[in-house]
């Protein structure tokens, strides 16, 4: 992107360069993209994600095996 930004590459080179199509750099290059997150929106917030996991490593130290459901 930097290349083509300082003008020493062109679209089409660069296109070719990388095997990307010059669609895809275009709106890249001009902000005609949106970050998109894969996957359900979080439930738990990271510090009780890092309680949940804490919790499930003390059982182990204890014994305790993760009960698989199918």
């Amino acid at each position: 992107m930097d290349a083509i930004e300082n003008g020493t590459t062109s679209l089409y080179k660069a296109s070719r360069h990388w095997n990307i199509p010059i669609t895809s750099l275009f709106d890249h290059l001009y902000g005609k993209t949106k970050s998109r997150k894969c996957g359900p929106a979080n439930v738990l917030i990271v510090k009780e994600d890092q309680v949940v996991v804490a919790w499930v490593f003390s059982m182990q130290r204890l014994g305790y095996q993760l009960a698989y459901t199918s």
